[in-house]
């Protein structure tokens, strides 16, 4: 709901920071940009810190139609590379069958790529003080085509006295460095929710662009799901070809 309401907020001051804004959008025509960059993407939200930024590469194009001189309407079509890199260690706590206290600890590193297909459809609004120089939002729709997690996983376990006794005694170190590798796939949901915001810069219709996009729906669909939404900012160039 938050996200909602910080939507509407950005639009209503930069629909008010264009009026009487000399003329940069061509009225009335359509204009297609191809475009190319990389994402440095994370999960927000998440219950557990074990999730790093990491690096991925995305291409698409958008095609854009001019409302009015300080308007542009666009809608995309983009391949986008996302997910988080693994560093961190998971600690567990229980009681086993014989009443015995344990815990574990998991050191993890690896990746989890997530691959979408985003659908952005944009407000393009072109300020007064920078021909050129546009401030976007709006709604993202991204098709997953695939995910991936690649982890090593080394776990350290020990066993101590039974609930109500000296807890500081060890009984048993159940394993000591213990290392394996998981390898997953089909742990995000289909489809994901965002809201992209940014700006971009255009000078002889080559385009700048930086956006970064909030995840508003829980991506993590396992037994026990995390509560990760996507997060990722976006740079790319391109070049406007005006139909």
């Amino acid at each position: 709901m938050k996200y909602k309401h910080l939507f509407t907020i950005l639009i209503t001051v930069l629909t008010c920071l264009s009026m009487g804004v000399a003329a940069q959008n061509q009225v009335g025509t359509f204009s297609i940009k191809p475009m190319a960059g990389v994402n440095i993407s994370n999960f927000g939200n998440s219950t557990i810190d074990i999730y790093k930024s990491k690096v991925g590469f995305t291409a698409g194009a958008e095609l854009e139609y001019g409302v009015n001189p300080w308007l542009g309407l666009s809608l995309g079509l983009a391949y986008s590379q996302q997910g988080a890199k693994i560093d961190g260690i998971i600690s567990l706590f229980g009681t086993d069958d014989e009443g015995y206290n344990f815990r574990s600890s998991s050191v993890m590193n690896g990746k989890l790529n997530c691959n979408y297909l985003n659908l952005p459809i944009m407000a393009n609004i072109y300020i007064p003080a920078v021909k050129g120089l546009a401030l976007k939002a709006g709604m993202q729709v991204g098709l997953l085509t695939g995910d991936k997690m690649d982890t090593s996983v080394t776990t350290y376990m020990i066993r101590v006295a039974p609930t109500g006794e000296n807890m500081a005694y060890l009984v048993e170190e159940v394993s000591s460095g213990y290392s394996y590798t998981v390898s997953q796939t089909d742990i995000c949901k289909s489809v994901d929710f965002s809201i992209p915001v940014g700006l971009s810069y255009e000078f002889k219709n080559i385009s700048l662009d930086a956006r970064y996009c909030f995840g508003l729906k829980k991506i993590d669909k396992t037994e026990d799901p995390d509560n990760s939404r996507n997060r990722y900012l976006s740079i790319t160039l391109g070049y406007r070809f005006h139909l």
